[in-house]
């Protein structure tokens, strides 16, 4: 099936390893012109090497702190000028600190914050004004099942990463008409860095995993079909979603 993007530009952040660089590889095999960041660039251009032999027309490497604003808006000007304007967008990047809330200090919130949040609407910021003077964008926001069933020990996750999926929802409705689709997805259990750091002892990941319905976390080649099929010219009607990639995990009727 031709998703429509063979040639379009795609930025995809967080892409050194898991799930941004499963997606980056999917989006690749399409033919885009792929742009990866992440901070470590030494792994991006191994991703690099990878995306042009599944088929991307270019694949450049950008390192970037996700935590600097200055460092994302300057990111998206340095993609313009060397792949091209962006007009897909895969905001991916690392989780905040596990935790209770009441384990949490101020300073905890306030770093979530950054990484979580003001990360992703920097970014968003960034691309939304070419998207818009061209009639064309894709935006696809990775984000936590805790959006939909919050989970007691990431209270963090919890509060940013539904704010994240909230201000996008709103924002889809005001460009739906120019082109633009903003979805955001809801990822459960996937064999990561970050998964493998939560459930670091065989009796957490059992735990786990013992009340998952599929007993087992997804990999991150799983996880990339249906990302890459939001980015496409085919999947143009739908928008403000928030779909969950979870293996049945989400317990809600509507999950």
């Amino acid at each position: 099936m031709d998703l429509g993007i063979k040639g379009r530009v795609a930025l995809v952040t967080g892409a050194s390893s898991g799930i941004g660089e499963a997606v980056a590889q999917s989006l690749a095999g399409e033919g885009v012109r792929l742009a990866v960041a992440a901070r470590r660039l030494e792994k991006l251009e191994g991703v690099c090497r990878r995306a042009r032999n599944a088929g991307a027309q270019e694949a450049r490497a950008f390192a970037v702190d996700q935590v600097d604003p200055v460092a994302l808006t300057a990111l998206v000007r340095e993609v313009e000028g060397k792949v091209g304007s962006v007009e897909i967008l895969v905001v991916n990047g690392g989780g905040p600190k596990p935790g209770t809330y009441s384990q949490m200090q101020p300073a905890d919130w306030d770093a979530a914050y950054m990484l979580t949040m003001k990360s992703a609407l920097t970014l968003v910021d960034a691309v939304l004004p070419g998207m818009r003077a061209r009639r064309f964008g894709r935006i696809v926001a990775l984000e936590s099942v805790s959006v939909k069933q919050p989970i007691p020990t990431l209270v963090l996750s919890n509060a940013f990463r539904t704010a994240v999926v909230s201000a996008l929802k709103t924002l889809s409705r005001e460009v739906a008409r120019e082109g633009i689709t903003i979805n955001s997805i809801a990822t459960g259990l996937v064999e990561t860095d970050r998964f493998r750091a939560i459930y670091d002892t065989p009796e957490k990941r059992g735990r786990a995993l013992g009340e998952h319905p599929m007993g087992r976390p997804a990999t991150p080649e799983e996880f990339a079909p249906l990302v890459t099929f939001l980015c496409s010219e085919s999947c143009r009607y739908v928008t403000g979603q928030t779909i969950s990639i979870d293996g049945g995990l989400t317990a809600g009727l509507f999950g």
